[in-house]
């Protein structure tokens, strides 16, 4: 049976956890640490003419960094004191009215019980009704809506547009000036509305999003946990520098939405997918802007499964990349700075879907081309980014980052090739709500992706093993060592997954699996890093730096 972790309302803390201090030279130093890796690249490009295809993959980095530095380093706009200070002078002539819709398809039941109970503890002086759109059509849940008391509508035309097509029968038969949106596993606070409705009173904002969140425990598997963790990336750095520019982008959940911007528009955006990226730059094309408030008013479930990952991954590449293939940008006519926050989209993950494939080959033709020119200085460029990823990143973070972030970043990276692929055909693959019971089914693009990143680990792991046993029959250990604690961190990242992606792709195995998860479970390794592992960690990666450029090497005379 599939672990639910059911979320809980954020607490009074984790409300303003996101108004902290902005701290942009954390993505200064993850450019800088790239800066040092691409320094190498270039110099092993330009090693043979049968190389320069790795240049193409550099520029693409480049570029991606360039606007990445661009668009991600603007000083956030809001701050505590004048959210605080707006929501305490907001004294509207008339309460707005408010819907809020609840869209669900195939959610597990106790996760839309957990979400409803929140629901009805959500304060609103003024008139809010609650709308649960199945489109699953289940009794259970028009039953647990009736004990709400919510209103239960299941559209004539289920499964047209998806998502986009139920939101867009809800509006046929609502009429609040304010719709709120909340994905069927998320649990606001009481207060949310309150904290979201009082940025609508500029007639320009015809979306006000928050941050979605999700709990990084230990009671998680390490999927759940990795995807929790890499939505902190997005929503505290790199959401609230794009509201700078007035390119924030609308996901959807936790929003509110201007019924008279949506009427406008048209309705929500007609596509099978992210709609709610493209009713966001709709609305830009009437006039209205997407506000970021960096509030964490909800909570929600992260995926649990691979597959289930590995679908929202997808969907959400599918989003960007669908830019490619339409005049959007063109015809809303935006601001540079605005278009370039979402080119940056588009680069990222194209840069995301090349780098899993391209990152590991550079060892690979050292080791089976080149051993006689492998050096353990050759290590040096890749110790900043291990630095960030294990001792900077889990500091800082206020969720549990940890090298399953990484781990889970090679499904992304497969998922957005797919994703690519598939802009370039023309097609999509089908739909999947995160948490619904169709997740984990067999077959559909989820596990094609599981196939072939597992294929693809397994031969590049493989293949790395076999050259460095080479390159030391040849040479020794002297200058490789430095190369072994590469392929070392490498597999501390990627022989878990290997494992994973094999009970995934056979069920049968699913014991065995409990079994292994469960033990993952019970351990502390998900606990916040403490100053004492910072400094440990830091100290070996300078010891290692040290060691590997040779500095020392007088002083060590068996070195020599």
């Amino acid at each position: 049976m599939t672990f639910h972790h059911l979320p809980q309302p954020p607490s009074d803390e984790e409300l303003y956890w996101y108004f902290g201090p902005q701290r942009r030279w954390v993505l200064i130093s993850t450019s800088l640490a790239f800066v040092f890796t691409a320094a190498t690249m270039f110099a092993f490009a330009l090693r043979t003419p049968a190389l320069w295809a790795f240049l193409a993959v550099l520029g693409l980095n480049l570029v991606a960094l360039v606007l990445s530095c661009v668009n991600s380093l603007r000083q956030r706009r809001l701050t505590r004191q004048s959210h605080e200070v707006l929501i305490q002078a907001w004294r509207p002539a008339a309460l707005p009215d408010v819907d809020l819709y609840l869209p669900t398809c195939g959610e597990p039941l106790d996760v839309l019980g957990n979400a409803y109970r929140a629901v009805a503890a959500v304060d609103w002086p003024g008139a809010l009704t609650v709308w649960i759109l199945d489109d699953a059509d289940r009794p259970e849940v028009a039953a647990l809506a009736a004990s709400y008391g919510y209103a239960y509508v299941v559209r004539p035309d289920r499964g047209h547009l998806k998502k986009a097509g139920n939101l867009n029968h809800a509006l046929t038969l609502s009429s609040a000036e304010f719709i709120a949106i909340l994905d069927a596993d998320f649990a606001p606070r009481p207060d949310f509305l309150r904290h979201l409705v009082p940025y609508l009173a500029d007639p320009a904002v015809g979306i006000v999003q928050s941050p979605q969140c999700f709990d990084t425990d230990e009671t998680m598997g390490w999927i759940q946990r990795a995807a929790g963790s890499a939505q902190e990336w997005f929503f505290r750095w790199i959401q609230p520098s794009r509201d700078a520019s007035d390119a924030a982008i609308c996901c959807g959940s936790n929003a509110v939405y201007r019924r008279s911007a949506i009427d406008l528009a048209g309705g929500f955006a007609r596509l099978d997918h992210s709609e709610d990226l493209y009713t966001g730059l709709a609305l830009h094309e009437q006039g209205f802007r997407t506000l970021y408030v960096p509030v964490l008013v909800a909570k929600g479930t992260s995926p649990d499964r691979i597959t289930s990952f590995v679908n929202q991954q997808y969907r959400w590449a599918m989003g960007n990349l669908h830019l490619l293939g339409t005049p959007v940008l063109r015809r809303m006519r935006a601001p540079w700075r605005m278009r370039l926050c979402f080119y940056e989209g588009i680069v990222g993950y194209l840069t995301t879907a090349v780098n899993t494939f391209a990152a590991p080959l550079p060892p690979l033709v050292m080791m089976f081309w080149f051993p006689d020119h492998i050096r353990p200085w050759h290590v040096l460029p890749l110790l900043a980014p291990l630095w960030l990823w294990h001792v900077l990143l889990p500091r800082i973070s206020r969720t549990r980052w940890r090298v399953e972030v990484i781990r889970a970043n090679v499904l992304t990276s497969v998922a957005a090739a797919t994703a690519f692929v598939h802009t370039l055909r023309g097609r999509t693959a089908a739909w999947v709500p995160t948490g619904a019971r169709s997740a984990g089914a067999p077959g559909g693009m989820a596990r094609r992706v599981v196939a072939v990143s597992l294929a693809w680990l397994v031969l590049s792991n493989g293949a790395a093993a076999t050259g460095l046993a080479l390159a030391v029959a040849r040479n020794g250990w002297e200058p490789n060592w430095g190369l072994l604690l590469y392929l070392l961190v490498q597999c501390q990242i990627n022989v878990p997954l290997i494992r994973d992606l094999v009970a995934e792709l056979h069920p049968e195995a699913g014991p065995v699996r409990a079994r292994v998860r469960a033990a993952l479970r019970s351990r502390g390794g998900v606990l916040p890093r403490r100053w004492p592992e910072t400094v440990a960690a830091s100290a070996v990666l300078l010891l290692t730096g040290l060691l590997a450029s040779g500095w020392v090497d007088p002083m060590l005379p068996w070195l020599s």
